[in-house]
C-alpha cells in the first residue's frame, strides 16, 4: 500500500514537472515572438531611415550641382570685370560689398547677406539665400517702402503658432475690410506695419494697400536687381557682417547712400 502511495506521489511530481516545463516553454515562445516583433520593427525603421537618407543625399547632390554651376558662372563673370566701367561685387562669404571703377577699388563696406535657412508652409519651401550670379541694376529708389512678401506673415504666424488668412477686397474678416488703399478696422484705417490677428490667424493684407507698405525698413536707398532682390539700407545695423537677411544685401544707410550716388541703372552687380 505504501509503495502504491509512493508511486502516486512520484507520478504527480512528474506530471507537475511536465506542466511547469510546458509553461516555461510557452513563456519562452512568447518572449521569442516579442523579440522577433521588435526585430521586425527595428528592421522596418532602419529601412525607412536608409530611404530617407538616400533621398536627402539625392537632394543634396542636386543642390551641390546647382551651386557648382552658379560658382562657375560667377567665376566667368569675375574674369570679365575689365569689360565694365563700374562694377559692384558682393562676397557672401565675407559679407562685404566692393565697387570698382575702371578696375580700381572705389568703395568697400560691410553688409549682411542671406541666412541660408528654409521656411516651409502650405506645401511650399522657401530658401532665404542671396542668389549667386551676374545681375544688373534695374532701378534706383530713395526712401523706398517695403512690401512684405507672404513669408513675412507666415513667419509672424509661426512664431505664435497661428494660421494665416488672406484679406481680399470686398471681403470682411471680423471687423477688417478694404476700402480704396486702406484696410479698416471698425471704420479706422490700419497703420502700416501692424500685425493683424483675427480668429487665431494672422491676416495678410492685399498688395496695393497702405497696410502692406512699410516705410523705413529698407533704409534710405535701394538698388533693385529684380525678382525681389536688392541692395538696400537697414535698421538692423548691429547685424551687419552676418548672414541674417532673407536674400537681399543690407548695408548701413550711410554706405548705401554713398553707393547709390556712384551707381547707375544698368551697372553690373556680381554676387559670389
Amino acid at each position: 500500500m505504501l509503495g502504491s502511495w509512493a508511486l502516486l506521489v512520484l507520478a504527480l511530481g512528474i506530471v507537475g514537472y511536465a506542466v511547469a516545463a510546458e509553461a516555461i516553454t510557452l513563456t519562452d515562445a512568447g518572449k521569442l515572438r516579442r523579440v522577433e516583433t521588435i526585430d521586425r520593427l527595428l528592421e522596418q525603421q532602419r529601412k525607412e531611415q536608409i530611404a530617407r537618407l538616400k533621398n536627402e543625399m539625392s537632394q543634396a547632390s542636386t543642390r551641390v550641382t546647382t551651386l557648382q554651376s552658379e560658382v562657375a558662372s560667377t567665376e566667368r563673370a569675375i574674369e570679365d570685370l575689365h569689360d565694365s566701367n563700374f562694377v559692384i561685387t558682393v562676397s557672401t562669404t565675407e559679407n562685404k560689398v566692393y565697387a570698382r571703377r575702371d578696375g580700381q577699388l572705389v568703395f568697400e563696406a560691410i553688409c549682411s547677406t542671406g541666412k541660408n535657412e528654409t521656411l516651409r508652409a502650405g506645401g511650399r519651401t522657401m530658401v532665404f539665400r542671396t542668389p549667386i550670379g551676374r545681375f544688373r541694376i534695374r532701378s534706383k529708389e530713395e526712401n523706398p517702402k517695403w512690401v512684405p512678401p507672404d513669408w513675412h506673415y507666415i513667419e509672424e504666424a509661426q512664431k505664435e503658432g497661428l494660421e494665416i488668412v488672406r484679406l481680399q477686397r470686398g471681403q470682411r474678416i471680423g471687423d477688417l475690410y478694404v476700402s480704396g488703399r486702406d484696410v479698416y478696422s471698425d471704420g479706422t484705417a490700419i497703420e502700416p506695419g501692424q500685425v493683424l490677428v483675427r480668429g487665431g490667424a494672422v491676416v495678410i493684407p492685399p498688395i496695393g494697400t497702405n497696410a502692406r507698405e512699410l516705410p523705413d525698413v529698407l533704409g534710405t536707398h535701394r538698388l533693385n536687381l529684380g525678382d525681389g532682390y536688392a541692395l538696400h539700407g537697414t535698421q538692423s545695423v548691429r547685424q551687419l557682417g552676418r548672414s541674417v537677411s532673407h536674400g537681399c544685401v543690407r548695408l548701413h544707410n550711410d554706405d548705401i547712400a554713398r553707393l547709390f550716388s556712384m551707381a547707375s541703372v544698368g551697372d553690373e552687380v556680381i554676387i559670389y
